[in-house]
């Protein structure tokens, strides 16, 4: 029997803690939860939290990298963002072929972060991926 998974925490790095922290806290309002010094981890849901790292031996590249973050508000999301002078890469619209309604920026450290709604309410009960398997 798999071990239980019980939070999950993505880190991004930064070469200017204050900057990209500051981005999170005050431009997405997230609640800072920890501050290590070096890392400072932000509250996403009750179980899931986004970090932002200023650490000397970090990753420096974001390519390939995509934060997304699942909301029913994905219009509310891109006109808060929009407000406080974040610019998208993609504003909210649908994709049929992922199934998806989404939108997309990148933050100030460079990451994609898309704020996306699965069309289907039961994705994350496991149906949806036995749906596509069954065709």
């Amino acid at each position: 029997m798999r071990p239980e998974i019980n939070q999950s925490v993505i880190f991004t790095y930064c070469d200017d803690l204050p900057r990209a922290s500051g981005f999170f806290r005050e431009v997405m309002e997230l609640d800072l939860v920890v501050d290590q010094g070096a890392c400072h981890i932000y509250r996403l849901t009750e179980q899931s939290y986004l970090g932002v790292c200023c650490l000397p031996d970090r990753p420096r590249s974001q390519a390939g990298v995509t934060i997304t973050l699942v909301s029913d508000d994905v219009e509310g999301w891109y006109r808060f963002l929009t407000a406080k002078g974040v610019n998208y890469v993609k504003p909210p619209s649908h994709s049929e072929q992922f199934g998806v309604f989404s939108s997309l920026f990148i933050s100030p450290d460079g990451y994609r972060i898309e704020i996306q709604h699965f069309n289907k309410p039961d994705w994350c009960e496991g149906k949806l991926a036995r749906e596509n398997r069954e065709g």
